[in-house]
């Protein structure tokens, strides 16, 4: 419902007369491809650093098993807002082992969660710079200064309450940065074979990392919607027009939708691998 409702006021910003010219041909189908490379090696990415977190409470998962429930709860993300569903699934299946408790695994679920929402608020900080923001540099500096205090507050959370080693902290940290810098590259190859100028990269990729927080609010469908709504304002407010911004958005989550079927494939196997465990 919420998603619906969304999706008709960012239709009611656009003019439609703007998307006339493209077709799937060329640099359109190109920047396609490839962003969808580069959102599955984030993907993989993202399995790697969550099996960090899992060994560290003494799940021993390998890899590809890991990355094969990692898919089967992307597909799951799909059914249930903010990545509920597959969060729940990944936990109730690794409970079924009995290697560590609900407690345990929600905790280390969460911190996956905190790292990757700090990536895209430290990435976020990068851009600051190139945005040409003057007018509101006393927010803007509060709000680097409230993302670089929540990094060290993190940072002490994995050695005080999880118990990792710096070593540990640092990969996971290390990891969670990758992730957001290959759908970085995703969103740049998408906006590439839109046809956007290389200088207004920063502001788009800016508006996407804003889109990406968004997204995790568990009020719609894979982001549906809330993305969108937040390219529209978002470009608007740095002084450019939003129709490509918005398709660029919806391209990204059609990546996510198409990648996140692998999952629907994975999923009874998954299921029954860990289930005999």
């Amino acid at each position: 419902m919420i998603t619906a409702i969304l999706a008709g006021l960012v239709l009611r910003q656009l003019d439609m007369t703007q998307y006339r010219h493209l077709s799937l041909t060329g640099p359109v189908l190109a920047g396609l491809l490839l962003g969808v490379l580069l959102f599955n090696l984030s993907k993989i990415a993202g399995a790697l650093r969550l099996n960090i977190y899992q060994r560290h409470v003494g799940l021993r998962i390998g890899e590809i098993d890991n990355l094969k429930l990692y898919y089967a709860g992307m597909y799951l993300n799909l059914a249930l807002p903010g990545g509920i569903g597959g969060d729940g699934y990944k936990i109730l299946v690794l409970r079924r082992q009995g290697a560590a408790s609900g407690k345990v695994l929600v905790g280390i679920t969460l911190f996956d969660r905190f790292s990757g929402l700090l990536a895209l608020l430290l990435l976020g900080c990068a851009f600051v710079p190139f945005l040409g923001l003057g007018w509101l540099s006393h927010a803007v500096h509060a709000w680097v200064a409230g993302c670089l205090t929540i990094f060290v507050a993190l940072v002490l959370a994995h050695r005080c309450w999880l118990k990792m080693r710096w070593p540990g902290i640092f990969c996971a940290c290390c990891g969670a940065l990758v992730v957001q810098i290959l759908q970085l590259a995703c969103m740049a190859a998408i906006i590439a074979g839109l046809g956007v100028p290389l200088g207004q990269y920063p502001q788009y990729l800016a508006v996407f990392l804003a889109s990406s927080i968004a997204a995790v609010l568990p009020v719609t469908i894979g982001g549906l919607g809330m993305r969108e709504l937040t390219f529209v304002y978002g470009l608007r407010l740095l002084g450019l027009g939003s129709e490509v911004g918005v398709l660029a958005a919806i391209v990204f989550f059609l990546i996510t939708a198409g990648s996140s079927l692998i999952g629907a494939a994975l999923l009874p196997g998954s299921w029954e691998t860990y289930a005999r465990s």
